[in-house]
C-alpha cells in the first residue's frame, strides 16, 4: 500500500486529480493506486506537560530531557485517518510544502505514528498542475537527503521554544500584572527596532527654514528653479529668505549659466521573493504582510496561477529556462522568448530551497480584486525581467538671476524598456541652451520644517528583518501580528508604533542579547548551515547546547530587573494630546495614562482660543469661557467631545458640522452647532 501525506487538504486533491480519477473516502482520498491523505498543517505541538504547570521564578531555567508532542485540539480525527492507513503503509510520499517547515510538518505525523517504512520525498516549487505532479513522481528522492533539512528545523523549533518559555514566564512575573509578557528570539529585536524608531521620532526637534523658489518662462513653457549655493538647495533664516527677495524684486530676467545631461541606464529589478513582494503590496495598496501571504497562497494553492511563493529567492536556477519559456508562451509573450537564454535572473548559486516566485498561468477573470493586484506584482517582474534597460537622462539646469543661482532637476526618458510595465512621475523640462534668457514669473519664500525619520510599516520593518535574516519570509508576517496581538505595537493606518508595554519591554531588555538583531542574525544563519552544511544531528545538539547556554545567562540578567505597568491612556486622551501636538510628531498611541496626562496638563493651559468679541477662551475644569464677553461652551455637548478646532470656530461665529451626538433616548444623530446669544444652537438638514 503506497500512501501520500499532503501538508493540507487543497495539495491532496490536486496530486489526486493529477494521479487519475480519485474516489472519496473520509480524510482521505484512492487515485492511480495511492492512497492520498493530508495534515491540516501541523497537527502536533510541543506538550506544555515537559514542564511545571506553575510559573515560578525557582523553576527556571527549563530545559526537557526529551520533548514530546501532543495533538492540537481539533485535528485529532485527521491523525487517526492517517495513523490507521500507516499501519498498512509500505510506502510513503512526503509531500509537504518544499521547505523547512513542510519537512518537519510530515516527518512529526510519522515520528508520532511510529512508522518506519520507506519513505519517498516530492520536491518542487512549482504549482501542482497535473503535468508537474506526474513529472515530479517519476522521480521522487530518498527522504534521507533531506534529514539536514529536518534538524534544521527540528533546531528552530526546540530552540525557539526554550528562549520563549524561560524569558516569557520569566518577564511576565517580575512584571506581575497577570498579563503574558512573550519574548522571543525574532519578535523581541523586530519589536527593538519600532521602539527604537518611535522614540526618535517623539525626540525630534523640528527646525523651521525657509527656502526661495523662482518661476521661469521659455514662451509658453514654465518651470521651477530653487535657490541653491555650490550646488545644493539652500536652507535659511526667515530674515535671510527677506533679504533674497529683496534683492530679487525687480528682476525680470535670468540667464541660463549650465545645462549638465547625465545618461542613466537601470536594468530591470530581480524577480519577487515572498518579502520584496510583501514590501512592494504594503507601499503600494497599505496590504499588511500577513495579508498579502494569504492572498499568495491561495494564488498558488487554489488557482495555481503563481509558483511556491514562500521564498526568499529572486533568481531561477539555471535549469528552468525552459520552463520560463513555457509560461512566456502561456502568457502570449513570445516576442520575449528570444531573452530568456542567458538572462541574469538565472543563478542556481543564488538558491537555497525555492526560486523566486513568477506567474505560471494566465489569471482566471474570477479572481478577486485583491487577489490581481497581487498576481499583476509578480507578473510585472517576471516580464520586466525580460525587457530592455531603462534608459534616461538627468537634466540639471542652473540658471542665475541677479548674482544667485537657481537650480532645477527633470528628467528625459530615452527608452522606457521595463518601465513601460510601471506607471512613473516625469518632470519634464523645457530644451534649455546655456547662454539664452529666460523670463521670472516671479519669486517667493517657502516656509518648511525639518522632518524625523519615517516610522515603520510593515514594508520597512520586513526590508529592516531582511537585512539582518530575522525570521524567514514565510514567519515575518507572523511575527508582526504576534507583536500586535501581544500589545506591543498598534497598527495605525500603514503605520506600526509601539505602545507602552512594548516601550518598557525593550527599555529594560536593552542590555540583554535577546534584543540584539545581530544574535538573532548570527542564530539563523547557524539554523540554515546545519541544512546547507550536512551537519545532521550533529549540528542539531550543537545549536541546542547554544540556546541553553544563552539562555542561563539571559536569566542571570533578567533576573535582577522590575517591569513597571501603568494605566493606559484613553482613545479621546490620545486624540486629544495629538491635536496639541501637532507638527510635533507624537503619537501617544500606547502611551500609559499619566504621562498622556502630563502632556495634556501643561500644554492645555498655554493654549488661548480668539473669540469674535475680541477676548480670548481659555480651559477651565471641562468648559472653555471668553475672558471678555465670559461665553461659555462645554467641551462635551450631548455625549460628543468636541476637538479644539471645532471649539475654536464656534468662539469665531461659525457653524460646525459635528456627528456621533446623543440624543436622551441614546440615539446618535448629526447636527450643525453655532453660537448664538452666548449659547449652542441646533441646526438640522
Amino acid at each position: 500500500m503506497k500512501v501520500v501525506i499532503a501538508e493540507k487538504p487543497s495539495v491532496a486533491f490536486d496530486i489526486a486529480r493529477a494521479l487519475g480519477r480519485p474516489e472519496r473516502r473520509e480524510g482521505y482520498l484512492i487515485s492511480g493506486g495511492y492512497f492520498i491523505t493530508w495534515a491540516i498543517g501541523h497537527l502536533f505541538e510541543i506538550d506544555d506537560s515537559i514542564v511545571p504547570s506553575k510559573w515560578s521564578l525557582e523553576e527556571l531555567p527549563v530545559f526537557p530531557r526529551e520533548f514530546r508532542y501532543s495533538l492540537i485540539k481539533g485535528k485529532e480525527g485527521q491523525f487517526k485517518v492517517i495513523k490507521k492507513l500507516l499501519e498498512k503503509a509500505e510506502l510513503v510520499v512526503n509531500c509537504g510544502d518544499a521547505g523547512r517547515e513542510g519537512e518537519l510538518i510530515i516527518r512529526e505525523i510519522l515520528e508520532e505514528a511510529k512508522y518506519r517504512g520507506k519513505v519517498l520525498r516530492l520536491w518542487t516549487s512549482e504549482a501542482l498542475t497535473r503535468e508537474v505532479v506526474k513529472r515530479e513522481f517519476s522521480r521522487l528522492k530518498h527522504s534521507h537527503l533531506f534529514d539536514d533539512l529536518y534538524y534544521s528545523a527540528l533546531a528552530r523549533q526546540h530552540g525557539d521554544w526554550i528562549v520563549g518559555i524561560n524569558l516569557t514566564r520569566l518577564v511576565s512575573l517580575k512584571a506581575r500584572n497577570g498579563e503574558v509578557w512573550s519574548v522571543g528570539r525574532v519578535q523581541t529585536p523586530t519589536l527593538s527596532f519600532i521602539v527604537k524608531r518611535d522614540l526618535e521620532v517623539e525626540s525630534f526637534k523640528p527646525e523651521t527654514y525657509f527656502i526661495v523658489k523662482a518661476r521661469f518662462n521659455k514662451g509658453n513653457e514654465e518651470f521651477e528653479g530653487v535657490l541653491a549655493k555650490n550646488g545644493e538647495e539652500l536652507r535659511m533664516n526667515e530674515i535671510k529668505a527677506n533679504e533674497v527677495l529683496k534683492s530679487l524684486k525687480d528682476s525680470k530676467k535670468g540667464l541660463v549659466k549650465k545645462v549638465e545631461r547625465e545618461r542613466k541606464i537601470e536594468p530591470p529589478p530581480l524577480l519577487h521573493s515572498l518579502t520584496s513582494l510583501q514590501r512592494e503590496a504594503n507601499s503600494l495598496y497599505g496590504f499588511p504582510a500577513q495579508k498579502t501571504l494569504d492572498i499568495a497562497q491561495s494564488l498558488y494553492e487554489e488557482w495555481k496561477v503563481i509558483s511556491y511563493p514562500r521564498t526568499d529567492a529572486r533568481y531561477m536556477g539555471e535549469d528552468n529556462e525552459a520552463l520560463v519559456e513555457d509560461v512566456l508562451r502561456k502568457l502570449n509573450r513570445e516576442d520575449l522568448i528570444s531573452r530568456v537564454k542567458g538572462n541574469r535572473i538565472f543563478n542556481s548559486s543564488k538558491l537555497t530551497d525555492h526560486h523566486a516566485i513568477i506567474p505560471l498561468e494566465r489569471p482566471p477573470n474570477k479572481l478577486r480584486r485583491e487577489e490581481k493586484l497581487i498576481y499583476d506584482l509578480i507578473l510585472r517582474r517576471f516580464l520586466g525581467s525580460f525587457m530592455d534597460d531603462y534608459v534616461y537622462e538627468v537634466i540639471r539646469v542652473e540658471v542665475e538671476v541677479n548674482n544667485f543661482e537657481f537650480l532645477n532637476k527633470g528628467r528625459r526618458e530615452l527608452n522606457l524598456g521595463w518601465m513601460s510595465m510601471y506607471e512613473r512621475e516625469e518632470k519634464p523640462l523645457p530644451e534649455l541652451i546655456e547662454g539664452e534668457e529666460v523670463e521670472v514669473g516671479g519669486v517667493r519664500k517657502i516656509k518648511r520644517k525639518t522632518k524625523p525619520p519615517p516610522r515603520y510599516t510593515d514594508s520597512t520593518i520586513l526590508k529592516e528583518m531582511e537585512r539582518l535574516s530575522l525570521g524567514t519570509p514565510s514567519t515575518r508576517a507572523n511575527i508582526i501580528e504576534t507583536l500586535i496581538e501581544r500589545g506591543y505595537v498598534l497598527r495605525r493606518g500603514r503605520t506600526l508604533i509601539s505602545t507602552y508595554k512594548g516601550r518598557e519591554l525593550i527599555d529594560k531588555l536593552k542590555e540583554s542579547k535577546v534584543s540584539s538583531p545581530e544574535m538573532t542574525s548570527e542564530w539563523e544563519k547557524n539554523l540554515e548551515g546545519i541544512y546547507l552544511e550536512r551537519k545532521g544531528v550533529s549540528g542539531y545538539h550543537e545549536f541546542i547546547e547554544k540556546i541553553k547556554e544563552f539562555v542561563r545567562e539571559e536569566i542571570g540578567k533578567i533576573s535582577k530587573l522590575d517591569f513597571q505597568v501603568k494605566k493606559m491612556a484613553t482613545p479621546d486622551m490620545v486624540k486629544l494630546a495629538k491635536e496639541l501636538s501637532r507638527g510635533t510628531g507624537k503619537s501617544f498611541e500606547g502611551w500609559d495614562y499619566e504621562s498622556v496626562k502630563r502632556f495634556i496638563d501643561e500644554n492645555l493651559k498655554e493654549v488661548r482660543i480668539p473669540c469674535k468679541c475680541g477676548g480670548e477662551a481659555v480651559h477651565f475644569n471641562n468648559a472653555w469661557k471668553c475672558n471678555n464677553c465670559n461665553t461659555i461652551i462645554w467641551w462635551e455637548i450631548l455625549g460628543k467631545r468636541l476637538s479644539i478646532n471645532q471649539i475654536s470656530k464656534l468662539f469665531q461665529g461659525k457653524e460646525v458640522k459635528v456627528r456621533g451626538l446623543r440624543s436622551r433616548r441614546g440615539k446618535s444623530f448629526s447636527a450643525t452647532l453655532y453660537l448664538s446669544g452666548g449659547k449652542i444652537k441646533f441646526k438640522f438638514n
